[in-house]
């Protein structure tokens, strides 16, 4: 799969390690967890050659071992909201819940039908509905390509109304970055 939110991750983590002189031994030192387990040098390495559908887990460690933002990640060098940048992996998986549910009402599907649409399991479709599991930035990409929208920007867009329990939206302050 050509995705664009892989070549966005790389880029960003390359440019970062540039930034700071490190090698990639030591940029992968930089991802620990809270536990202090660090992220494997392989996930490191893979993300960076794009070899790995990379989770929104994985990326909230390298973002908070960078002190970047998460949307940063995404969207690379596209622009996104100045809001956007305080957003965590908890706040993407209710924001692009939000999206799906509010794309499959205006489209008036059910919910089979709009998992069928994005090209996942209606088992998968109803964790993405829920905010629940570790969503992948594959999976993002195939949502945004069947709702065709730009995979690097929808999930920060203005133009996708918050919901009730979004947290996202531009006069709010979510936690994380």
């Amino acid at each position: 799969m050509n995705n664009p939110l892989r070549a966005n991750i790389a880029l960003t983590l390359e440019r970062e390690r540039a930034r700071r002189g490190l090698s990639h031994m030591h940029m992968a030192e930089l991802f620990r967890t809270a536990e202090g387990e660090k992220l494997a040098y392989r996930t490191y390495i893979q993300t960076v050659r794009q070899k790995n559908n990379v989770t929104l887990t994985t990326l909230q460690i390298m973002a908070n071992g960078l002190q970047v933002s998460f949307a940063g990640l995404l969207a690379g060098s596209k622009k996104v909201p100045d809001w956007a940048h305080r957003l965590d992996d908890n706040a993407i998986r209710r924001r692009l819940a939000h999206i799906i549910d509010f794309e499959r009402q205006r489209r008036n599907l059910h919910r089979y039908e709009m998992a069928e649409l994005i090209g996942v399991a209606e088992a998968t479709y109803m964790k993405l509905e829920r905010a629940s599991g570790n969503i992948s930035v594959d999976t993002i990409a195939a949502i945004a390509k069947a709702l065709k929208l730009d995979p690097a920007t929808f999930l920060f867009s203005e133009k996708n109304p918050p919901g009730k329990a979004d947290t996202s939206s531009p006069t709010s302050v979510p936690k994380g970055l």
